[in-house]
């Protein structure tokens, strides 16, 4: 499929099969998203996947908040965590969050890759943070930034896309 076919595909899964996910496949998956871009290439994050009896424990903390109840039947996890970006000197630094940005560039490669795999996704911000770090055994210097859910949706029929309006989110400045 072509990126838009692609971007149209991608969607924020809620309702997952229970149909389990290939170890082979969440590796390629993450190589993929790996390949994404970052300032000055320091990859300011790591991946860590959580499958089989892992997920079972992580399942109840990304509904800590009374949220994600749709994870019960979720096979997979990725959390991912900001590590300490290492950027080239007189790079800018002032108010430019770089590895809170590649963070979210890695996340959505890692979405993307998913879905052209067949794989659904949903980006989860909601969680019991210190318990998935003891869980996953992140250290206290990582920030667990997001998890992600990964499994097959139970239908391959994407919701329509609903967006703001073309001029409330972009402009055109010619010279």
């Amino acid at each position: 499929m072509n990126f838009k076919e692609l971007a149209l595909k991608r969607e924020s899964c809620r309702d997952y099969s229970d149909a389990s996910v290939s170890h082979e496949l969440l590796e390629e998956i993450i190589a993929t998203a790996c390949l994404s871009p970052s300032a000055c290439n320091s990859q300011p994050w790591k991946l860590i996947a959580a499958e089989g009896e892992t997920a079972a424990l992580l399942r109840p903390l990304v509904q800590a908040c009374g949220r994600n109840k749709f994870a019960v039947n979720v096979p997979a996890f990725v959390a991912i965590c900001e590590t300490k970006a290492k950027l080239l000197p007189g790079v800018r630094e002032d108010n430019q969050y770089f590895a809170q940005m590649d963070v979210g560039m890695v996340t959505l490669m890692l979405t993307l890759a998913a879905s052209d795999a067949g794989l659904s996704t949903c980006i989860l911000g909601c969680f019991n943070e210190e318990k998935i770090k003891e869980v996953l055994e992140i250290p206290n210097d990582a920030v667990l930034r997001l998890v992600v859910a990964v499994g097959y949706g139970k239908t391959d029929e994407p919701r329509k896309k609903v967006r703001k309006s073309a001029n409330d989110v972009r402009s055109f400045n010619r010279w």
